[in-house]
């Protein structure tokens, strides 16, 4: 037995594996949402800038309102012309809209005149482009 003298008796050694594996998981983790989330608002950023609104879409048909057509300038102008009238100018509009409307509901209409024509075109020039 005297031999054996050199054997010590068990020592606690520390672990902090267990530790280290959780704080390298929830660090993965916390990093792929990151990612994830980045790549999701960016993608919604960048079709937003190639989008156009509503307003910029009723802009861009009032602007290009076939005049030779008596029934597109009439419902392209009811319809798109509302979106930008304010309390001064809502009383001209509402004029314009009521000398329109022969031309509304019939199959077969007649040319618009030219005074007309030129009421609205100068309407569409005077309205404020609020985008």
């Amino acid at each position: 037995m005297q031999e054996l003298r050199d054997i010590k008796g068990i020592v606690e050694i520390s672990d902090n594996s267990l530790l280290f594996l959780f704080g390298i998981s929830v660090f993965t983790v916390l990093l792929s949402v990151g990612i994830l989330l980045y790549f999701k608002f960016r993608k919604k950023r960048v079709k937003r800038r190639f989008l156009k609104t509503k307003k910029e879409l009723a802009k861009e048909r009032l602007e290009n309102i076939d005049y030779d057509d008596p029934k597109s300038v009439t419902y392209t102008f009811i319809e798109d012309a509302g979106e930008f009238i304010d309390e001064k100018s809502k009383p001209e509009f509402l004029k314009i809209v009521e000398e329109l409307k022969p031309y509304k509901y019939k199959k077969e209409v007649p040319q618009i005149d030219e005074e007309l024509k030129k009421r609205v075109k100068d309407f569409i020039r005077e309205i404020k482009w609020q985008i």
